[in-house]
């Protein structure tokens, strides 16, 4: 496990869908209906309520991209994802949730609008963040995705 220590040089704040607060509405009411049956125990949707706030919250408020001088690090939810540039193949909007070549275990995205990052190494990565096209524009520069070829590489000389 890498633990890196340092301040964050750029912050993307992740974005957070409509689907998604309708989603916690959606429990919210399931545990108010719990509630309303002859019988409940008042534990049972209480319990429900705590669950779905620590599953659902954090999502919420620990939802951003963090770019270090050698690293991205992706904070969403309970979990922190940690990739160096030089791992980072390909940076690109993503085609949306249905996309099979774009299936990855880190999806760090509450939202259909997203960017793919293609790093095999450290696992790929689909993020949701205010300012998409920014934050490719600026990863593909720091991983060098987007340097110009030396002579002689390009077939042209």
């Amino acid at each position: 496990m890498r633990i890196y220590k340092g301040n964050p040089e750029l912050v993307f704040r992740g974005k957070v869908a409509p689907w998604y607060g309708a989603l916690s509405g959606i429990v919210c009411a399931a545990a108010a209906v719990l509630a309303l049956q002859p019988g409940m125990p008042a534990l049972v949707p209480a319990a429900v309520l705590v669950v779905a706030a620590v599953a659902l919250w954090p999502v919420v408020v620990r939802n951003r991209v963090e770019l270090y001088g050698d690293r991205l690090e992706i904070v969403f939810g309970w979990g922190r994802t940690i990739i160096p540039y030089d791992h980072v193949r390909d940076v690109r909007r993503s085609a949306g949730a249905v996309a099979p070549d774009e299936f990855t275990g880190h999806v760090a995205a509450a939202s259909t609008d997203a960017v793919y990052i293609d790093a095999p190494v450290d696992g790929d990565a689909v993020v949701s963040v205010l300012g998409n096209d920014h934050l490719v524009t600026e990863l593909r520069r720091r991983a060098g995705l987007d340097a110009p070829s030396a002579p002689g590489q390009d077939g042209v000389e």
